[in-house]
């Protein structure tokens, strides 16, 4: 297998350079609402930690129904295409969400996020949630080209590679908590 080898380590670039960019995204707004606003600092962190949290339940409902529903149904998403060939051969297809579906995802995560909080505190929700979906990127990329014992994540990496197996259960990446307290968590 060592042709694979740097395919492995291709996957893992992408995804930095995916994520880095989100990040500053994130991080550069944060910081100028925090600059701009008299919001004390524990609303704001309290308000990205509710985001954080928030993304957690996202990740599993769109996984869960979106991802998950035939790429023919009328309800399903524009990344379920790539959700079902990311089953059906996980080591021959991309592993992050691709920007044409990121981009409009963030950006309506941004409106619903300042329609539900307003000007004072959409930036630290947003950045709340943007940080989780980095988290799930490099957790979903840690979970496909390390080895288990190359990490600290190996009991999500388990739980994921489970989801490849049985795709009724474990569709958090980030956390399980969605999964146990709904009955989907596969031990």
């Amino acid at each position: 297998m060592p042709e694979r080898r740097p395919a492995r380590w291709r996957r893992l670039l992408a995804c930095k350079q995916h994520g880095l960019t989100f990040a500053a995204l994130a991080v550069g707004e944060a910081w100028l609402c925090v600059r701009a606003s008299a919001t004390p600092f524990v609303v704001f962190a309290g308000t990205w930690l509710l985001g954080l949290a928030t993304w957690t339940l996202l990740e599993y409902l769109l996984h869960r129904f979106a991802f998950h529903l035939p790429p023919a149904h009328p309800l399903a998403l524009f990344g379920a295409r790539q959700h079902f060939d990311h089953h059906a051969a996980p080591d021959r297809t991309p592993i992050t969400k691709p920007l044409a579906l990121t981009i409009p995802a963030l950006l309506i995560g941004w409106l619903a996020a300042r329609w539900l909080t307003g000007a004072e505190l959409v930036a630290p929700l947003w950045a709340g949630l943007v940080a989780g979906y980095l988290g799930y990127e490099v957790m979903h990329v840690a979970a496909h080209v390390l080895a288990p014992a190359e990490h600290p994540l190996a009991s999500f990496q388990r739980a994921h590679l489970d989801h490849h197996v049985d795709i009724r259960s474990n569709f958090g990446i980030t956390s399980p908590l969605w999964d146990v307290l709904l009955g989907t968590r596969r031990r």
